[in-house]
């Protein structure tokens, strides 16, 4: 039993700290070993200033979405959550995800908002259908988009067993909502007409949770665009396509940054993606495969920059400027047609 005890310990340090240490070198080390090719010193990058602020604020305005299905979520649920105070915590917790497992941003919104152990469950519970229904939607994104992007022969393989799992992970959310549904039923039935209502989960909800999450990608969409026109010597035009192609191309590395739950905030899988699928991009755009897979590095980095400082940035001023409400107490709510 010791050391059945021991060897957990020692899997759970390996999978906390060694593996993500692993990848984000390994990573690290081949964006490195990209850069330092002599093709890419003859480049003029640009620094077109004008899109930096631009590019930050969308991806704010995303997360922002995302955020108010949240909050929505929380008062059909009959939690009394005042919009400012569920963007507080929404953006706060996002530091969580820098904690391998993902889970401390659902800890973090309980300990901002739950007072009584129903609050917690209720937080906890939204917090934890928003975060996958966002996935979820991206996921499906990726899959309906994935067509628009260009694979050599042997990436194409991998590409449709790709397109397959995205499928998949955007049938999560759904399948636990319907479960959802099958486990208040029973305990509406064990309770009695006579016990404390409980709330079942509103689908039309979970479909329009789909929408504003999917709207969110196509707004980081223009933000990655935004990067490239920041750094890039010839940047793209913003047409149909191009967008089409760059909000596939994100919300596939965003996806795959979530499904690496022991890389703190995705790091390194992400960039990985996002580096690979848009190298490819440039390379259909007529750059030469070393020179694109260049460029694709530097906006893949340049792209994070932004975005983690918007974020810190945003959570800051919201933790400074916007009170945090007293525990609220919850309040009756009729129960939603599910």
């Amino acid at each position: 039993m010791a050391r059945m005890q021991k060897w957990k310990q020692v899997g759970r340090a390996f999978v906390r700290y060694v593996l993500p240490a692993i990848v984000i070198i390994a990573v690290g080390w081949h964006f490195f070993n990209i850069l330092r090719k002599p093709e890419l010193r003859e480049i003029d990058y640009a620094f077109r200033v004008q899109w930096l602020l631009p590019a930050g604020l969308l991806y704010l305005a995303a997360h922002t979405i995302w955020a108010s299905y949240w909050v929505m979520l929380l008062r059909q649920q009959g939690f009394p959550a005042r919009y400012p105070t569920g963007l507080r915590a929404y953006f706060i917790s996002q530091y969580g995800k820098y904690i391998p497992g993902k889970v401390w941003v659902i800890f973090i919104r309980i300990a901002i908002l739950g007072a009584s152990r129903k609050d917690k469950a209720i937080v906890g519970m939204t917090a934890t259908y928003e975060t996958l229904t966002s996935m979820g939607a991206g996921a499906l994104v990726g899959a309906l988009l994935m067509s628009k992007l260009q694979f050599d022969q042997d990436a194409a393989k991998y590409a449709k067993a790709v397109d397959v799992a995205l499928f998949v992970v955007a049938l999560v959310p759904l399948g636990l909502a319907l479960m959802h549904q099958v486990i208040v039923q029973i305990a509406r039935a064990r309770r009695g007409p006579d016990g404390e209502t409980i709330i079942n989960f509103n689908l039309l909800l979970l479909v329009q949770g789909y929408i504003q999450a999917a709207i969110g990608y196509f707004v980081l969409g223009i933000s990655l665009w935004m990067t490239m026109q920041l750094v890039l010597p010839q940047p793209p035009a913003l047409d149909g396509e191009s967008l089409l192609k760059l909000t596939a191309i994100n919300a596939i590395a965003y996806i795959f940054g979530f499904v690496m739950f022991f890389l703190p905030g995705g790091v390194g899988a992400r960039e990985g993606v996002l580096a690979a699928l848009l190298t490819g991009e440039l390379i259909t755009g007529g750059t030469s495969p070393d020179v694109a897979a260049g460029l694709a590095v530097v906006v893949t980095l340049v792209l994070r920059l932004i975005w983690t400082v918007a974020e810190v940035i945003l959570a800051v001023l919201l933790y400074r400027f916007i009170p945090a409400d007293h525990r609220p107490v919850l309040v009756p709510a009729e129960e939603s047609v599910s």
